[in-house]
This record gives C-alpha cells, structure tokens and sequence, in this order.
C-alpha cells in the first residue's frame, strides 16, 4: 500500500517550503472542523476514510448483536424505500442531504442517544417515514421524500423520538449500501472503512496496534469496546525531517454513530514504538467547550507555550527550541473567536505540531515531522 501522502511528490513541486510543510501538516493533522459525516454512495465507500458499520464478530455485546438484527430484519417495503434512497444520493456529507443542519443543541442530544442507540439496544418507536411528495408529510415530521431527495427536518428542534428515528435512518441507510455494494461484487472490508481491521496475533499490525491502544489510554484516557471500529494501516519507506527512513502504522479510532462523536488518531514510528501523531477529532473536542476573542487567546499564549514546552519535555525529551511559532486563528471557525492555540516548535532534525486547548490545557493533536 502507498503512503497516504507522498512526501517524494510534494517534494518535486516548484512550491516553497513553508507551503510544503502547510500541505504535510494539514494532511497530518486535518481540520478543527471536519466533518465525519460521511456516507457510502456506490464506489465512493472505497474512498472515504470513516465508516459506521462494523461486521460483528463472536464476543460481539448483546446491544451491538441487536442492532445489528435490527438492520437485517427490515420488510421489504422500508428496505426498498431506503435502496431507492442510496440509489439517489449524490450528497458527499449527512448534512447535505437533510433540509438544515443539527443545532448544537441536538447534537449534544444525539451523543448521548447515539450511544443508547448502539450500546443499549434503545430504538425509536418507529421508523422515519418515506414519502413520495412534500404534500404527505405531516407538520413538524422528520421524513424523506422521494420527488425532493432530501430528508426534511422539523424547523423546531427534534425531540428524542425524532433524534433516534435520525439515527435509525442514518444506519439503515448505510447498512443497505453496504449490501448493495456486496451485490456488485464489492467486498466492504479492509480498506473501506466499514470494518476493523482484522490483525493476526504475533503480528507487526498487533503489536503496532497494542502500543496505539496504550497511547489512546495515556495520552487522551481513552478506552475501546466493541462499538468502535479501528483500522490500522501500514506504510513503509517514509522519511522523516532528519532524514530517517521508516516503516509507520496509522491507527484510527471511530465509534459507531453519525459522526459527531470524538475519534482518535495515532501514527506509530515502528522502528522504535514511538508517536508521531496523537489526535482528536470531533464535536466536542472544538464546538463544545469555551472560546475566547483573539485577543484574549494572544494574552494566554505564554502561560499555554510554557505548559507545552513542558509537555515535549516531559512526554518526548524534546527541549530548547530554536523558535516557536504561535499561531491564534487557526483553529476558528468565525474568524473571531478560538477555543485552541497552534503551536510550531522547530528543533535542530524535526519540527512539531501542537493544538492546545486553551479552557482545560488539553493537547489535542501532537504530530512530529
């Protein structure tokens, strides 16, 4: 398999480095605000990094073997409505494809329901109707039809029953996808996200992947259990800013769900176990906690540089930069207010990448060159 990023390309453009280096660290660290909300229409699935359904195997929870019933037992009439729906889709994120965005108000709601969803075996009382015209919908409905392609969302906020019905629609949906493309001979396994990675014990993969679930617990404590999918990638000879030339694992970490939730990042040197990536991702890491105006962030970012330069000392024996670079914007999504400071520190044969989150002076994403 090919490394992710091709370092030797980016190298062979007539671009300076600093954009080199903005390219590396952008396709490293990925957005504040990035939106995994993904879905798998036709052979787009191939591509897309994140996926929601696990193929469960033995020792899989009751929950998750119930939801997992629940998909496959659809009649005929809603798993037709729901084909005819994948069919049509040309939408790249869930948003898209629904009448308006969720509230900040509702997605706070549907962390939770969306665990009662995939942990607990909680199920609305009954399935999102699908119609054929606007004008067999009901008043304050949730509902998809057909002559619009899109799923209409009541203007007021969805209560709990509508926010599990959006939840139940958006794992059917991808379930009949999924069967879909097994019916043209896409088999939805290793590289498609639609699954964990399989991993032989004794293996280069186990033990990559045993040092990342160590990381995942020390640096953001932060467990597994069998609602998450976690895929684990290899890619060999990448070099490093100090010219070495390594084998790497990339292991993510996504739960079952619409998205929103936090998911983890980890990039493993395999020479030596070592990080070169540890982040977070998601709702709650950015859109949920404290912001602060520019200028407040400017007057923290002293107290937030010491915190780190103690941090990589602590953590990694990386001491005495020859510069810092501090960067209080980045991170927004107003262009006005910030909940995050990006640091660069440049040593002597690497540089590192640090969002720090100012409220609780949490590192969210460390990521070494």
């Amino acid at each position: 398999m090919k490394n992710k990023l091709n370092k030797d390309l980016i190298s062979n453009i007539e671009i300076s480095d600093d954009m080199k280096n903005a390219i590396y660290r952008n396709c490293t660290m990925g957005r504040s605000n990035a939106d995994f909300r993904f879905k798998y229409s036709g052979l787009l699935s191939a591509l897309i990094v994140f996926g929601v359904f696990a193929l469960f195997s033995i020792g899989a929870s009751a929950a998750i073997i119930g939801f997992k019933t629940r998909l496959s037992n659809m009649d005929e009439t809603e798993y037709e409505n729901i084909y005819t729906e994948v069919q049509n889709d040309v939408f790249i994120s869930t948003d898209e494809g629904f009448s308006r965005e969720l509230r900040d108000s509702e997605i706070k709601r549907i962390l939770k329901l969306e665990r009662d969803y995939y942990d607990n075996g909680v199920f609305p009382k009954r399935n999102m109707p699908h119609y054929e015209t606007i004008d067999e919908m009901k008043e304050g409905e949730l509902a998809y039809v057909a002559s619009e392609n899109i799923v209409f969302v009541p203007e007021k906020d969805m209560d709990d029953e509508q926010l599990l019905e959006y939840i139940d629609h958006d794992a059917k949906k991808r379930y009949v996808n999924i069967q879909s493309l097994l019916a043209e001979g896409i088999e939805p396994g290793v590289n498609m996200a639609l699954e964990s990675t399989p991993i032989a014990d004794g293996s280069d993969a186990s033990k990559a992947r045993k040092a990342a679930d160590k990381m995942l617990k020390d640096y953001f404590k932060a467990e597994t259990d069998d609602s998450w999918i976690v895929l684990v990638d290899r890619f060999d000879d990448n070099e490093l800013q100090n010219g070495d030339v390594i084998t790497l694992y990339d292991i993510d970490y996504y739960r079952l769900g619409t998205g929103y939730a936090t998911s983890y990042n980890i990039r493993i040197n395999f020479s030596d176990l070592s990080p070169l990536l540890l982040n977070e991702s998601g709702y709650e890491v950015f859109n949920d906690v404290k912001t602060y105006e520019f200028s407040e962030a400017e007057g923290l970012a002293k107290d937030g540089e010491e915190y780190v330069r103690e941090y990589l000392s602590r953590n990694f024996g990386l001491k005495d930069p020859k510069e810092v670079i501090t960067d209080v914007e980045r991170y927004s999504n107003d262009d006005k207010t910030t909940s995050c400071i990006d640091y660069t520190f440049i040593f002597d044969d690497t540089t590192v990448y640090i969002c720090y989150r100012i409220e609780d002076q949490r590192i969210v994403s460390y990521c070494r060159l």
